[in-house]
């Protein structure tokens, strides 16, 4: 197969293209900008949206917050890093968001059960499938805009079936330059079937390294291709243990949303053009796993409220506006998340910008 040539029809370092995605009365990089630029977006513009993400994430912006005491009536100004696709602040509240899915390292099924001797049939109610995208179907920019509806119409035919489904979904970017798919989209999925059960086999597989290891796989995979009807190719994997979803997780969300590796920044650039999440968690899906969870510890979880559910604080903040490092006296990103700002820069602030 002929590997897929990717030109690159603009100049990267014409005046043109920065002053095209920097705002021309703050000078800094903006999305709503680089979205009116890259229009009719073919693979041929991906390594010159790069460059722009990379920009914009790379641009430290901070919220300026003011703290009022109601007790004592002291007030504090101070600026929080905001968090940005990709940079560290990004990267802690994906792992708070998600940190519930590295809990332990219980096993979903046993996996003694597999010795032919025993006649038990092994079943999970988790899979990790991935929906590709047949970049034959429809153009870069068509296939971004309409995977999430596509998306929806797949679990629908699902819930039809099976009953109650729940998930949470990572899109990504396909990052091989030689392949015809280079920058279409793609979706990894951790799914949970509350209501069935599915029949898990295991055999022996190379991965895309070559390395040859076990993987775990269920038998009614072509019963899925048909309800779903997913116009492209699927791949199904059943999870068996807690470390293994944390594992799939890990690899699919933070090494490939965080940092600045090609994949990364690819998936991230992307994804910041059409405004896609990081993830998406159907409303149900925490609730239900960890149910899930404790059902197999056979325990209870016991917490303990206080009277009226919480505490009031003494503080009062009140969001003031984002300002660069810049704009906030520092001749240099900070690298810092938090640092107090004095009371006349943010007067002088006020005056100029609101």
């Amino acid at each position: 197969m002929m590997a897929l040539e990717i030109s690159t029809p603009k100049n990267v370092n014409s005046y043109d293209f920065w002053a095209s995605i920097y705002d021309e009365k703050t000078v800094k990089p903006r999305l709503k900008l680089a979205r009116g630029f890259f229009t009719h977006f073919a693979q041929g513009d991906l390594p010159l949206l790069v460059n722009a993400f990379k920009d914009w994430r790379d641009y430290s912006e901070f919220l300026l917050l003011r703290a009022d005491n109601c007790v004592t009536n002291e007030k504090k100004f101070f600026a929080v890093k905001c968090s940005k696709r990709g940079n560290d602040v990004f990267a802690r509240r994906l792992d708070q968001k998600l940190g519930f899915l590295k809990t332990n390292d219980m096993n979903f099924f046993d996996i003694q059960k597999f010795d032919e001797r025993q006649s038990h049939t092994v079943k999970t109610k988790l899979l990790w499938v991935t929906l590709t995208y047949d970049s034959k179907r429809c153009s870069l920019e068509e296939a971004w805009k309409n995977i999430g509806s596509e998306f929806n119409l797949w679990i629908t035919n699902l819930r039809n079936k099976y009953g109650k489904v729940w998930y949470v979904s990572f899109p990504q970017a396909f990052p091989n330059q030689k392949g015809k798919g280079y920058g279409y989209p793609h979706l990894h999925l951790i799914v949970f079937f509350e209501d069935v059960d599915f029949r898990v086999f295991r055999r022996m597989e190379k991965d895309r390294e070559g390395k040859l290891g076990l993987v775990y796989r269920v038998k009614e995979k072509s019963e899925l291709e048909r309800q779903g009807k997913w116009h492209s190719f699927i791949d199904v994997k059943a999870l068996s243990s807690m470390r293994a979803v944390w594992n799939y997780a890990k690899k699919h969300c933070y090494n490939a949303g965080f940092g600045s590796g090609d994949e990364a920044s690819l998936n991230n650039a992307v994804m910041w053009l059409f405004k896609k999440k990081s993830f998406n968690m159907s409303g149900e899906f925490r609730e239900s796993y960890v149910e899930f969870i404790n059902t197999l510890r056979s325990s209870k979880v016991v917490g303990q409220k206080t009277l009226d559910g919480g505490f009031v604080s003494d503080w009062v903040f009140s969001l003031l506006g984002v300002f660069s490092f810049f704009d906030l006296g520092l001749l240099e990103d900070p690298l810092i998340w938090r640092f107090d700002v004095d009371s006349e820069l943010v007067h002088s602030l006020m005056n100029k910008f609101c």
